[in-house]
């Protein structure tokens, strides 16, 4: 009897261990974010900043000879109405790869002020069917271009997007976000353009998992790479903040994710 009574101890004492384990890691899932969370956040904001990027390059530009630098794969339609323009972008639905790599597909409509000689320039972004590459975004944007206090186009997007990722899984993604046009700007060709990006942004995922990404260093996008270069991004899940780090200028397709708990993981883009 006493074996038997030592046995069910035993047993019952493993079973609450394992379910104290299960609850630590319950608790601790919880609060870190995942390889799969961060690459989400890297996956919307490069694919975000890509479109954001060609407006920058074509769509504020009253040049007759602007259009000729777009892609054959994309037809491109200018409407002036008034004071204001609409440009709208019909990428070819079998895809438009861009020089950086990157495919367009559906459509993309921009309204803006028409006068470029104005101090400050805005207007408006929305979507119908776009995708970069297999992620489709949804929504819309507001922006304000002008020139910051060092002579450079900038340019400042409130937006709320819809994202639906390659594999089924939606977020919502709100914030501000403002580009630089820090180099390049001024010549003739696009592949010396560099943009670096600061802002934040609120991501609600499918499953009710609520990040909030503030980029505390800025981004470095060069146009020839796919990927940022450079930079931070502080993402805070349930209080718990983790860092984001996209390296020292290099154009690959990776990124370094510092847990709160010092833990640091490589995450492939």
């Amino acid at each position: 009897m006493k074996k038997l009574s030592f046995v069910f101890l035993a047993l019952f004492g493993m079973i609450v261990l394992q379910n104290c384990k299960k609850d630590q890691n319950s608790d601790e899932n919880s609060s870190t974010v995942t390889d799969d969370e961060a690459k989400e956040v890297v996956v919307s904001d490069v694919a975000t900043d890509d479109i954001l990027d060609m407006m920058d390059i074509y769509a504020f530009d009253n040049s007759a000879n602007r259009s000729h630098n777009l892609p054959s794969c994309v037809t491109e339609t200018i409407v002036r109405n008034g004071t204001s323009v609409v440009i709208t972008w019909e990428f070819d639905a079998n895809g438009c790869t861009m020089p950086n790599g990157n495919t367009y597909r559906g459509t993309v409509a921009i309204t803006r002020d028409w006068d470029m000689s104005a101090h400050s320039i805005s207007g408006s972004v929305s979507f119908d069917q776009f995708y970069v590459n297999d992620l489709m975004i949804e929504g819309s944007s507001d922006f304000t271009r002008e020139l910051n206090s060092a002579g450079h186009p900038q340019i400042t997007h409130n937006f709320d997007f819809t994202l639906t990722f390659a594999n089924g899984d939606t977020a919502s993604r709100s914030g501000t976000r403002t580009r630089e046009w820090a180099e390049g700007f001024g010549t003739p060709s696009h592949t010396d353009d560099v943009f670096l990006i600061t802002g934040n942004s609120h991501i609600v995922r499918r499953n009710g998992v609520v990040l909030d990404a503030v980029i505390v260093t800025p981004l470095r996008r060069e146009v020839p790479c796919r990927y940022f270069v450079s930079g931070t991004i502080e993402i805070t899940k349930n209080g718990h903040t983790a860092v984001l780090d996209f390296g020292n200028g290099t154009c690959d397709a990776e990124a370094t994710l510092t847990l709160p708990n010092g833990t640091v993981r490589v995450i492939h883009l």
